[in-house]
């Protein structure tokens, strides 16, 4: 592959990440009816808890192609760097 196209692919890979984080930690919020079952809340924390990994994991790899195509594709790898990091940012510079 080349690093063009490694650089789209750490755009797609941003966007995927994100929208999986997002549904990770959302599908956490609320209380289960009182008669849900245990055993289908814990196996609905596990899945929601692997989703946030592999949304993380989408990140992290985003930043890693990134960095691999910056010499040839320098905006688009620039692009994908910020838009990984800057929700990150954001979000401690509201926190203080």
């Amino acid at each position: 592959m080349t690093s063009s196209r490694f650089a789209d692919l750490a755009l797609v890979l941003v966007a995927a990440g994100w929208l999986l984080c997002f549904y990770g930690v959302m599908s956490q919020l609320g209380d289960p009816s009182p008669t849900t079952p245990s055993s289908v809340i814990e196996a609905h924390r596990h899945t929601s808890i692997a989703i946030l990994l592999v949304g993380v994991l989408c990140l992290v790899s985003s930043l890693w192609l990134s960095g691999r195509s910056y010499v040839e594709a320098m905006k688009r790898s620039l692009m994908a760097a910020v838009l990984a990091v800057a929700p990150v940012v954001a979000a401690f510079v509201s926190l203080y």
